[in-house]
């Protein structure tokens, strides 16, 4: 069993919209989590992108299990936000599977259990475009 979908079950539903099934994955729905600390429900690391999004920093070396590299939100909704976008603009166009390789390596993920995970989460099949996914987010 792959862990994913049946191809042929149909519509699939499961109540998260694609920036939930992320945010899920990433821990932010954890309290204390560098996700939740951080407003970032994407772990979406600091830099251009990120303060052209909203940013307000970079978290607290203090607070950073290595090297800080992650962006800080003044929010969950300038985090999710900031999601939506980098999303639309990185990967629309691509398959969930090639997004989420992209998005969440293997040099620092489980990006089959990541990928598995999201899919799940908000019905999707690994083969889906990400389009109508970012369109409900």
């Amino acid at each position: 069993m792959s862990g994913f979908p049946d191809s042929n079950a149909g519509p699939l539903f499961f109540g998260m919209t694609l920036l939930e099934a992320i945010a899920r994955q990433e821990g932010f729905y954890v309290d204390g989590s560098r996700a939740h600390r951080n407003n970032n429900p994407g772990n979406i690391e600091y830099g251009p992108f990120a303060k052209e999004h909203g940013s307000i920093g970079i978290e607290p070396a203090a607070l950073s299990h290595d090297k800080p590299r992650f962006a800080v939100f003044s929010s969950p909704e300038a985090g999710f936000a900031a999601l939506g976008a980098l999303l639309h603009e990185r990967y629309s166009g691509m398959t969930l599977e090639a997004a989420l390789n992209d998005f969440a390596p293997p040099v620092e993920n489980d990006t089959n259990v990541y990928l598995a995970h999201v899919c799940e989460w908000c019905g999707a099949r690994p083969t889906d475009l990400i389009d109508p996914y970012l369109n409900g987010s």
